[in-house]
């Protein structure tokens, strides 16, 4: 007898080592790694988030990990390599978006994901930061001059916003609809809706999660910039629908009334990145079950960690203006987790009731230390799933100037402090485009032209 027990439990140790060797990175969140990089926005990358970047390169989660290091580049003026990695994350992406190549090994995941928790799923990379990433490389090509490349990007990600607009309000109703309808014998709703509530003004800040006005706003430039009126037109209207600011209803006006441009005056737009967008954080319910605990985790916010937009002052030569926002995208990241979160409950239940069955199995078989050890593995294992692009900014805002050709100085403030001034030579028939990052206590510029 006390053989078979001893059997028994070494057996039940063993499957649950190897099952733990197996998913890496149960126990451990994504916390670490994107504050890490956070902490190299805007400076020169440091040694070992390099190494953590390269290390992950082949992971499951390499797409999450190219993004992060695309952007950490990019911010660092590295426009060649930032490109060449985000080439890789769009391979990765494809392969991720094509489930009749991925729909066996995800089958897998998710199973193992139910004795743990999503964590080890590969990651998804959302609809709105797919979005981002293809502007973000339309960024690199425009300071590589290669326009066609800038707009190939630009329509790649309108397409993702057309091709989510129809179907995601919809997808949104049955995933209310059917959490409502369990919500009287669901003892997580209440606790998880409890949770967002106050979030909700930070989600009520932006229309939608699928549909960026940063997106079409530099869409139109491009294609102004190009001579391409009609496009441009379209697109700032777009822009305008989604932040109707009096600053874009200039732009739609503009060339509205005309698609010839002014051959005296030269735009300067000012696009400026700001911030860095709110981590996630962990939650944890635990919910009395007979003869135990049944431990629920979620990914939420704080709302104290939400930065609200500021705007800068930008000076250029004897004009000045304050920036504008133009996507709030801490509040769309909020949103969108909201959403997923309210059409994931049941999952979670799901996964933390087959969790709790286990748990009572080893104290059937194994008694007091079975359950024990169940218990405390249900508690160890359930963790939120914190992933997230953590290096995207926290809001995009713009400003435009037009000037004559020539020898301009521009200079950015905040509050009372300013940035080195920038000088600019300025051409005829040119747009030029300066882009600002405003991130980590510092106030960096970069300058492309696009001629005509």
């Amino acid at each position: 007898m006390e053989f078979a027990l001893t059997k028994n439990v070494g057996a039940a140790c063993f499957a649950l080592s190897l099952s733990m060797g197996v998913q890496a990175g149960v126990f451990s969140t994504y916390e670490e790694d994107g504050s890490l990089f956070r902490s190299n926005l805007n400076s020169q990358i440091s040694a070992p988030a390099l190494e953590k970047l390269d290390k992950k390169s082949s992971s499951k989660d390499a797409v999450l990990y190219s993004l992060e290091k695309a952007r950490l580049l990019q911010v660092n003026h590295q426009y060649e390599e930032s490109a060449e990695v985000y080439k890789k994350a769009f391979e990765l992406l494809e392969a991720q978006n094509n489930r009749a190549t991925v729909s066996v090994s995800r089958v897998g995941f998710k199973a193992l994901s139910m004795l743990s928790n999503d964590s080890i799923v590969p990651y998804d990379v959302p609809r709105y930061e797919q979005v981002l990433a293809h502007i973000s490389q339309a960024k690199n090509y425009i300071f590589l001059k290669d326009q066609e490349a800038a707009g190939v990007e630009m329509r790649i990600a309108q397409r993702i916003q057309r091709e989510i607009e129809v179907d995601h309000e919809r997808e949104l109703e049955k995933k209310t609809a059917k959490a409502n309808k369990k919500e009287n014998i669901n003892p997580a709703q209440n606790n998880i809706d409890e949770a967002f509530s106050g979030l909700d003004p930070i989600a009520g800040r932006i229309k939608n999660t699928y549909q960026n006005a940063y997106a079409f706003y530099m869409a139109a430039n491009l294609w102004e910039a190009v001579g391409e009126s009609n496009d441009a037109l379209v697109d700032y209207k777009k822009a305008y629908e989604l932040q109707p600011d009096i600053n874009l209803a200039k732009d739609v006006q503009r060339l509205d009334r005309s698609s010839a441009r002014g051959k005296s005056a030269v735009p300067v737009i000012v696009f400026i990145e700001q911030g860095i967008v709110p981590k996630k954080v962990e939650n944890k319910l635990a919910l009395p079950m007979p003869n135990g605990i049944m431990n629920i985790a979620f990914a939420t916010y704080e709302p104290s960690t939400y930065a609200t937009p500021e705007s800068l002052n930008i000076k250029l030569d004897n004009k000045a203006q304050r920036s504008f926002v133009l996507n709030d995208i801490g509040a769309l990241a909020v949103k969108d987790l909201k959403e997923k979160t309210v059409g994931a409950v049941t999952s979670q239940v799901v996964r933390a009731t087959a969790k709790y069955v286990a748990q009572q199995q080893l104290g059937q078989q194994l008694g007091s230390l079975g359950q024990l050890a169940g218990n405390l593995m249900n508690i160890a294992s359930e963790r939120a799933d914190l992933r997230a692009w953590s290096t995207l900014p926290s809001n995009t805002q713009i400003a435009r100037f037009d000037v004559a050709p020539g020898k301009h100085k521009l200079q950015i403030f905040k509050n009372s402090a300013g940035s080195e001034p920038v000088s600019l030579d300025i051409a005829a028939n040119q747009t030029v485009f300066i882009y600002v990052n405003d991130v980590n206590e510092r106030i960096t510029t970069s300058i492309s032209t696009i001629s005509y």
